[in-house]
């Protein structure tokens, strides 16, 4: 397989995610997050089996869709269950503990190629992967109970009103926008900091991977951190807290193509970058359900929230790499875009705070924490 075909294995996900948000949240409204979580798992489970023994890359490109699927739908499924099982002001640090996966199943990934690729190839971690899908589906349809979820009021005309109601949200719009734009730049830490480690500081392979393998606790440490602080933290003030991560993200976006290349002082801001590019997801998951005027509609807003974080996850190397590309390898022309998406992330997470404050929160009774 060329690194072409890599990129383009890799693209795939991200594009079905996006194209499948807004159809998933209809489903997962129709039938229920469970009976659509169990789709979605055992969807990741055939494409896993299936990629394994693929004779031809068009067939293991095909098995991609349904691994967009799975895993787009999955954090749908998950934080649907969350929102079900948890109340407002409980619910941040069960959605930090949730988001933990990505920095898990980093270095889960790469113990697991150390041990398989060697005796079965790439193909053992597809089996591996499929392995574990099962176990969880088992642990899933075994534990894993029904969210009761409020029928949707009919409206003035006596009709149910439709599912497409949902995607009319000002406040998930603007949180949406808010979470792409960041995508963009902690997609360019995740996706091309091995690279500028190498190529920008001059770090060899393996110390750049050593450097990348302990920053995943900080993303790990990162999520709790952020969990706890959601939970601390007022609903009405929680699009706020999006502003201020905005914030801190625009800085330490400034600031990763900048950093002397001192062991020491590299691997500390990497953990820390790490820490920080896990902040946005679980505050946009915990504030989706209170953000909404009609939070009956919960599936169709998360919908929105995974459109705009998987589009900017879709640019968030191509984009960075285009510039540092066109200015002959230099990192930090990409700082505008990354710096200025995450200033306009704080923007459009101010404009989705007033909005819930002033047209969401106003006619309810707000829980303690608010």
């Amino acid at each position: 397989v060329e690194m072409s075909q890599v990129g383009l294995l890799m693209s795939v996900v991200g594009l079905t995610c996006i194209f499948t948000a807004i159809p998933a949240g209809a489903i997962m409204q129709k039938i229920g997050a469970k009976k659509f979580g169990i789709i979605v798992v055992a969807a990741g489970i055939v494409e896993n089996v299936i990629g394994a023994f693929a004779p031809t890359f068009e067939i293991l490109l095909a098995t991609r869709f349904l691994e967009g699927i799975s895993y787009g739908c999955m954090t749908m499924v998950s934080v649907a269950i969350i929102t079900a099982n948890f109340t407002a002001d409980k619910r941040g640090l069960p959605n930090g503990i949730w988001v933990i996966w990505v920095s898990l199943a980093n270095l889960l990934v790469a113990q697991l190629a150390n041990m398989l690729v060697p005796s079965f190839g790439w193909q053992g971690e597809w089996i591996a992967a499929a392995v574990m899908q099962a176990v969880m589906l088992v642990l899933f349809i075994l534990f894993v109970q029904e969210p009761k979820v409020a029928e949707p009021e009919p409206a003035s005309s006596g009709k149910k009103p439709s599912v497409l109601e949902g995607l009319k949200e000002p406040a998930v719009a603007l949180m949406s926008l808010a979470l792409g734009l960041l995508a963009v730049g902690c997609g360019c830490y995740t996706g091309l900091y091995p690279t500028f480690l190498q190529t920008g500081l001059g770090f060899d392979p393996a110390t750049a991977n050593n450097i990348i393998s302990i920053s995943t606790f900080g993303g790990m440490v990162g999520s709790l951190l952020v969990g706890w602080v959601i939970n601390k933290t007022a609903i009405r003030n929680r699009g706020i807290l999006l502003v201020v991560v905005a914030v801190i993200s625009a800085v330490a976006f400034a600031l990763q193509f900048r950093i002397p290349s001192s062991f020491m002082i590299v691997t500390a801001f990497a953990v820390v970058l790490s820490a920080v590019t896990q902040f946005n997801m679980p505050i946009g998951f915990a504030m989706a359900p209170d953000a909404m005027k009609r939070p009956e509609f919960l599936s169709m807003g998360l919908g929105l929230v995974m459109i705009g974080a998987n589009v900017g996850g879709a640019l968030s190397t191509f984009l960075p790499a285009k510039l540092v590309e066109d200015a002959g390898g230099v990192w930090t022309a990409c700082d505008f875009l990354v710096v200025g998406f995450a200033v306009l992330a704080a923007l459009c997470a101010l404009g989705a705070a007033l909005y819930q404050r002033k047209y969401v929160l106003k006619n309810r009774d707000d829980s303690p924490a608010a």
